[in-house]
């Protein structure tokens, strides 16, 4: 009994230590698709982790490359803290240096690179990645450049104001 009280201590002690917050047990919602607000289209994660990110029109069926399940993973500084997991299994997170950082389709184990923090903007949402304040003391968002077949979502500047870093989920 002794040393589980002292196993579940030092995990707690390494926990703090690493700075991470202390999350609750994680919750699950359905597939849903993550839409762009400025451009009306969906994000799609392909095969290849850094360059088959696009922005598609939204399907109207579940697709394994376009359904996401946003899990809800604790919370940081009154924001909800999501992993989005695409249906096929791959997560978007970051990765990189906070001199090059991008947008990584994969579920990394390192820290909390897969990890966002969620700011609610009138019944849309900035996601700004928690991995990349973690890592890097970088903050960047979710953002989107451009239109169907010519714009893919990126990692770049946030700002709450401005519809390509708002997503409809």
């Amino acid at each position: 009994m002794l040393k589980r009280i002292l196993q579940a201590g030092t995990a707690l002690f390494v926990l703090l230590g690493t700075g991470l917050p202390l999350v609750t047990p994680a919750e699950a919602a359905s597939y849903r698709d993550l839409k762009s607000a400025e451009y009306g289209t969906c994000v799609y994660a392909y095969n290849d982790p850094l360059e088959d990110l696009y922005l598609k029109s939204c399907a109207t069926t579940p697709t394994q490359y376009g359904n996401w399940t946003v899990t809800t993973e604790g919370y940081y500084n009154d924001h909800t803290l999501w992993v989005l997991k695409r249906q096929s299994g791959t997560c978007l997170g970051v990765s990189g240096s906070a001199s090059n950082s991008y947008l990584y389709s994969s579920c990394t184990t390192t820290g909390s690179r897969n990890v966002w923090e969620i700011f609610p903007t009138s019944g849309r949402y900035v996601l700004k990645s928690f991995g990349a304040f973690q890592s890097w003391g970088k903050h960047a968002c979710l953002t989107f450049s451009g239109a169907t077949g010519r714009g893919r979502p990126q990692l770049g500047t946030c700002s709450l104001t401005t519809a390509v870093n708002q997503i409809y989920r």
